[in-house]
């Protein structure tokens, strides 16, 4: 046995930061997930009811067109917060690859950076947009476009905490999320 403290003897616990602050931002990403894949599985029996009524019985669903493009649009904003969690959107890896290692996170810190500012921006003209279409309802739905929009600054929200989680707790190379 080491006669070393305990926080001494193991390596320095990476979530000793905010490990709540992760818990949470894992925990609403694995739950989202959850729903996002039945979305998807939703869309999908949809989309297939719309082509059955269209060719089969001559008679269109007018609304289920619409409803699968915002829901479509719903689940890219909200799932976008779980790609920058996992560490699965595009990025350039190679530059990363060929420089030295200090460079390199340097590079990665900046990477982070942007990536948050470019949210809170998404989360400002998202806010702006619901201004400029409140009243307005869509085509078929009748449903207020506020709703349809809400989609931006509330994904860039998630996008926002889940890229403060990856500073705090980057992707360890495995999925962040356990998908059984």
């Amino acid at each position: 046995m080491s006669s070393l403290p305990r926080a001494a003897a193991e390596p320095a616990d990476r979530l000793s930061a905010s490990p709540r602050w992760l818990r949470v931002v894992d925990g609403c990403n694995a739950a989202l997930l959850t729903v996002l894949a039945l979305v998807l599985g939703l869309l999908a029996l949809l989309a297939f009811a719309q082509v059955i009524a269209r060719y089969l019985i001559g008679a269109p669903l007018t609304w289920s067109e619409e409803l699968i493009r915002y829901v479509l649009i719903w689940s890219v904003f909200l799932g976008v917060g779980i790609g920058v969690r996992r560490g699965m959107l595009a990025s350039v890896e190679i530059v990363r690859a060929t420089v030295p290692a200090p460079a390199a996170k340097v590079l990665t810190w900046a990477s982070l950076a942007l990536s948050a500012l470019f949210w809170m921006v998404l989360v400002a003209y998202g806010w702006i947009i619901l201004g400029n279409v409140q009243g307005m309802r869509s085509g078929a739905l009748e449903v207020p476009m506020a709703y349809v929009y809400s989609a931006i600054p509330l994904g860039s929200l998630l996008a926002l905490a889940n890229t403060l989680a990856v500073a705090l707790d980057p992707p360890r190379g495995g999925s962040e999320i356990p998908v059984d």
